[in-house]
């Protein structure tokens, strides 16, 4: 079936936060990126609870063993997703190691204390569907994959997105699980009874429920058509902000060069940026 456009809940942010970012990202496909590192240990870690529900690892003998089994193939194939070669910094894969030994033993134990095991319980799931009507005059492929979906009679769902970040909500949007749920109730005509992130580093207080409902259901969809008018008639103007020293464009972008150096000047030349404080993993 034909579309008009393809967006994703990355997309969409990226576009809300800068247009200008999302023409290099989306359309112009500029593989300029920032230091990766600070997402390894997130995708290493949920790699492995990936396969804890793929590949049936609660069902070993052991589960929390299975699951360290695991724990260098998942590290090592996320370091070759991300082209970076671990001979060149052999400290940050053991610390990485280190944390992922540590955090998914308590790891397991929030799964079987909060129930997120169900006879249709799946990981890295694609809730990829396209949507339209006459409101909106266009149709869009929604693209999007939730970390974890678990149900006990596909109609008692919850929606589960796993975070690894020492800063427990730094790096949390409400708006993405929001997405999901939008997604999952076009699919499958099913809203998600629970949407909620799940803090791997946080196993004493792991769990945060999202509240929603239909009306921030609607305002994400008009939000969705709204920002996929916009790149249809082609406006990416820059809008700078506190985001720019975090662009991987910046470099490129006159407007995000200004906008930092008039922060510089603003805070006495305090303003730091790509410092390692801005890394996940810190």
């Amino acid at each position: 079936m034909s579309y008009d456009i393809y967006l994703s809940y990355s997309g969409r942010k990226s576009y809300l936060v800068c247009p200008l970012q999302y023409k290099y990202r989306y359309i112009l496909k500029d593989k300029s990126r920032g230091d990766p590192r600070g997402s390894i240990f997130g995708s290493a870690i949920g790699r492995v609870f990936q396969w804890f529900y793929d590949r049936k690892l609660w069902a070993e003998p052991d589960p929390v063993a299975a699951c360290l089994a695991v724990v260098d193939d998942a590290l090592d194939s996320v370091l070759r997703e991300e082209k970076l070669d671990p001979s060149t910094d052999p400290g940050f894969r053991m610390m990485t190691r280190q944390d992922m030994l540590l955090y998914i033993p308590p790891g397991v134990e929030t799964i079987r204390k909060l129930g997120l095991l169900t006879v249709n319980s799946r990981a890295e799931v694609d809730l990829t569907v396209l949507y339209g009507n006459d409101k909106y005059g266009m149709s869009i492929k929604l693209g999007g994959r939730a970390d974890f979906i678990h149900s006990p009679d596909m109609r008692d769902v919850s929606i589960v997105d796993g975070k690894a970040s020492k800063h427990r909500e730094k790096y949390v949007d409400a708006e993405q699980l929001i997405w999901y749920a939008v997604q999952h109730y076009i699919k499958y005509r099913v809203a998600p009874t629970k949407i909620g992130f799940l803090f791997w580093s946080f196993p004493d207080d792991p769990i945060k429920w999202v509240a929603y409902d239909s009306q921030a259901m609607r305002a994400s969809v008009d939000q969705t058509f709204d920002v996929a008018k916009k790149i249809q008639l082609k406006s990416f103007d820059a809008t700078p902000s506190g985001e720019c020293h975090r662009c991987s464009y910046k470099d490129k972008c006159e407007e995000g060069r200004k906008h930092i150096a008039h922060r510089r000047k603003e805070t006495g030349g305090g303003y730091i940026e790509n410092s390692m404080f801005d890394l996940e993993g810190f």
